[in-house]
Order: C-alpha cells, then structure tokens, then sequence
C-alpha cells in the first residue's frame, strides 16, 4: 500500500498531460489529470508522513483521508470515495479476494459520492474493474492474477464504455476520469507484480489517447454553474447536528448547482459543486464547521482569458465577494465561521492557481502571516509568491482590479502595489446618499492637495450587508454626474460593515 501510494503519484505525474488533453465531461476545463494527481498527492503525501509499522488497512485509510482532504474537482472526489472504500473494506493483511471484494466497494463508494451518477464514465469503468477481480479471485487467481485481470478488463472497456455517453460520443474522446483510474490501478499492477502487464498495456503510458484540441468548452453540458466551489464541512457538535452530514450536503447542493459530489470519513465532508451561485452554497454548508473553502471560475467559462504567467490567491472574510474575486480571475479563499486561514490552505490555493509567481491577497493580518509562512515552504520548488500589503476586503478588492490587466506580471504586481499605497479610504456609517457624496468630495479633495489629479481615478465602493443595492446604483449614478471622469467599481456586501466603504486610488 506505501509502495502504491508512491508509484500512483508518479505514474499521474506522467500521465497528467494526456489526461488533462481529453477532459471534456462534466466541464471541458482541461483539469482531469491535475485534478486527480494532487487528490492523490495528498494521500501519498500522508501515507509519507505514516511511522512505524501498520497494516494494508491502515495504510489505505491514511491514504484515503489525505486524498480527501486534498481532493480537487469533481474526479479528485470521486477518486478519494474510491479510495475510502478500498480502505473501509481491505483487511490488515489482503489476499485476491479481499482485494477483489475491496475493489469491488470502492466502486460502490465512488458511485454514492455523486449526485447524478452516469453511464460511460469512471463509474462505470469501477463497476467493470470490480466484476473482474472478483471473477478472477473466484477462479482461484492470485493477487498478480487478479490485478492483471483488471488492467486487461479495463484497457479493453475504456473505448466502449465512453461511446455509452453522449457528450464523449460527441467529442469523440474517452473519460479522463477513467483513465485516471486505470493509471492508478496500473501502478497496484506494477507494484505487485512488476513483470505482469499484459501486451499493450504496460506503464509507459502509450495507450494513453492522444491530446485533442477543444475550443473553447463547447462541449460542456448546457445549465452547468460557472463557479466551481470547493470546501471541507465538519462536525461542529452541536445539539441535533446528525452524524452524517453527507446526505444533507448533497441534497443541498443539487438545488444550487450541478456536478455536485460529496464525500467523507471521520466526521469530515470534502464538499464541490458547480454552480452560478458561490455564496448561497458556502452559505448552505453551514450545517458543520466550514474550512478550506475556495472558489474558482471554471476554466472553460473564462472567455475573458485571464492571464496565466501570473496567479492570484485573493482572501476574504464575505461569502459574497467570492465570486467578484474569480470572476476576475482568482482563486478565492472564504474565511468561513471565525476560522483564520493556516498556511497550509494558502499551499493549496497557490497551487491551485496553476502559476509560476503567484500574488497573495491576504483579506486579514493573521493570513498574511500563514501566507508568508506558504510562501517560504513552496520557495524550493521554483514558485515565487508576493504577498501584498491587502489586509482587508477593500485593499483586496482593489488590488484584484489591478491585477487583472494585460501587462506583464511584473508590471501588474507593481501596479497593485502602488495601487495600494496611494488607496485613501473612509467608512460612511449611515446608508444615507448625501453623506456618502459628501465622503466621496472629502476624498477627492484630499486627493488633489496631495499631489494633483493628473491620472484617472478609481472609486471602490463595498457595501455592509445591511445596505439596499438601491443606494450603491444611486451613489454610482450621482457620481457619474458630478465627476464623469471618476471610475467607479461597486462590490459586497460585507456583514460588519454599516453603511460604504470608500476607497480612492
């Protein structure tokens, strides 16, 4: 089970490419292969971290709860299932029919973990494998024999079972999340029984489909949500909080979005659905403790093109602003229920944004800490990370803006940084229109005897929670007719806030 931790992570490390080439279901956002490498990095990853001897059992639930808590994407849930019950029904010490039988359960498991389950994809493939460990553990096969008998079922049903679904017909390419799958099922192959693979199915890889160009995710089904949501759910102890959060969750989230998949172990529930509604899904997961939650625009719906030789990590404490901050092209961590964010959520983001130097938007002085403590352990790698002087929504929510232009990395983290320093901000206490016109003269004054109006200037306006949009759309209105050739950018709502939030750059 070490062993295969190990060899998984790097038979997917090689095969991520080729796996991402094919993604086209549910989203065509080219991410299947990421998706699952990182899941299942984050088991290897625990399994690492594992002393002292243990049992194949209790190696496999070490696996499948850092795979899911690791989990990205949809195929990264599903696959952490699929591990989970492998672990749940693998004994100490497993022979062929253990293994068999605990195949043939995590593909039961798998197939709960999502909400809308489909023939011809990774579901269907672990249904197969399952049928034919547990035929060939029937007829007296050993552990080689079995797992040799997997890989050939599976080799051999891929094509057939991706022609059952219409999207993949469509396209004409096979699941990515079934050749996920058989990548990790070679690597137990190859572990076992090194010498074993059948002809043509080996570890290079080769049968491997090759990448086909899709153009802009047109082949993604229609009513998908734009918003991918990510996030871990916990038992909180509270009275009347039932012991499986599971089924709650996931009838929750089918009413905002689709995609919708959960999966838990242990009092913990990894969470993801994709939805137009980012807010009221965090909002709606509130039946445990939150934590780990992020929020990204799905790559394929990103016809805006947002730069890509530089990621941004933005932070905020308002379920609202999450989606402002990805529509703009970040990856946006939600402070959910008092939590501080730790580093080890800012290691996740940054390497979600997929980038070689990644800027951080901290939302608060305790996360630009934990995002400093991220950015000295990812620095051996090669990932260069600035965290920048925003400590909270209304520095981050300008800072977003300035990063979000078309100039070279270098100029747009300078940009933001001098965006920030020059940011002259007030709090305007009552939802009142006079008295937010009058914070918004009081600030351009000051601008003006500071040094002059030679630029154009930007007005970032957050609303509290408490404020009727009626009055930001008459503030913004009012504005445009008393300095035309101020910016305006509107945003919220922020709970604790009373009224605005103003900011001048």
């Amino acid at each position: 089970m070490r062993a295969w931790a190990h060899a998984a992570t790097a038979a997917l490390g090689v095969a991520r490419g080729r796996i991402d080439a094919v993604n086209v279901f549910p989203v065509a956002d080219s991410d299947t292969g990421t998706n699952v490498l990182l899941t299942v990095a984050g088991g290897a990853d625990a399994v690492a971290a594992l002393e002292g001897p243990a049992g194949a059992d209790a190696v496999a639930r070490v696996f499948a709860r850092g795979a899911l808590l690791a989990a990205r994407g949809n195929s990264g849930v599903i696959l952490s299932q699929y591990l989970e019950g492998l672990a749940r029904a693998l004994p100490a010490s497993a022979g062929p029919a253990d293994l068999a039988g605990a195949l043939a359960e995590a593909g039961q498991e798998a197939a709960g973990a999502v909400a809308d389950p489909q023939e011809g994809t990774v579901l269907t493939l672990a249904r197969l494998v399952a049928d034919s460990a547990l035929t060939a553990a029937g007829a007296g096969a050993d552990l080689a024999g079995v797992l040799v008998a997997v890989s050939t079922r599976a080799h051999a049903a891929l094509a057939q079972i991706s022609a059952q679904h219409p999207v993949l017909a469509a396209a004409h390419v096979v699941d990515a999340g079934a050749c996920a799958l058989i990548v990790l099922l070679d690597a137990l192959r190859d572990v076992v029984a090194p010498c074993a693979a059948p002809a043509g199915v080996g570890s290079d890889l080769s049968w491997l489909p090759e990448p086909i160009d899709l153009v802009g995710g047109h082949l993604a089904p229609e009513g998908g949500g734009a918003f991918e949501v990510m996030l871990l759910v916990r038992t909180s102890g509270r009275p009347g909080e039932p012991a499986d959060l599971g089924p709650l969750l996931l009838r929750t989230m089918q009413a905002l979005g689709d995609s919708v998949a959960v999966v838990g172990a242990d009092g913990v529930w990894q969470v993801h659905v994709h939805t137009d509604h980012p807010g009221r899904a965090i909002e709606a997961a509130a039946v445990g403790a939150r934590e780990q939650v992020v929020v990204r625009l799905l790559g394929a719906r990103l016809t805006g093109g947002a730069p890509h030789e530089l990621g941004v990590v933005a932070c905020t404490g308002s379920t609202d602003l999450g989606a402002a901050h990805a529509l703009a092209g970040a990856v946006t961590l939600v402070r959910c229920d008092g939590a501080a964010l730790e580093a080890r959520h800012f290691v996740r983001a940054i390497t979600d944004a997929g980038t070689r130097r990644v800027v951080v938007l901290p939302g608060d002085p305790s996360g630009a800490h934990a995002a400093r403590e991220a950015a000295r352990s990812l620095a051996p790698s090669g990932t260069t990370v600035d965290v920048l002087d925003a400590p909270d929504d209304l520095r981050v929510t300008v800072a977003v803006t300035a990063l979000a232009g078309a100039e070279d990395a270098a100029h747009r983290v300078a940009g933001a940084t001098a965006a920030l320093s020059r940011l002259q901000t007030t709090v305007v206490e009552q939802a009142d229109l006079a008295a937010a016109l009058a914070a918004v003269e009081t600030l351009l004054a000051g601008a003006t005897v500071g040094g002059g109006a030679a630029q154009r200037q930007t007005l970032t306006v957050v609303t509290g929670a408490g404020v009727d949009r009626s009055l930001r759309a008459a503030l913004e209105a009012e504005v445009a007719r008393r300095w035309p050739d101020l910016a305006v950018l509107g945003t919220g709502p922020v709970r604790g806030l009373p009224a605005l939030w103003l900011g001048l750059d």
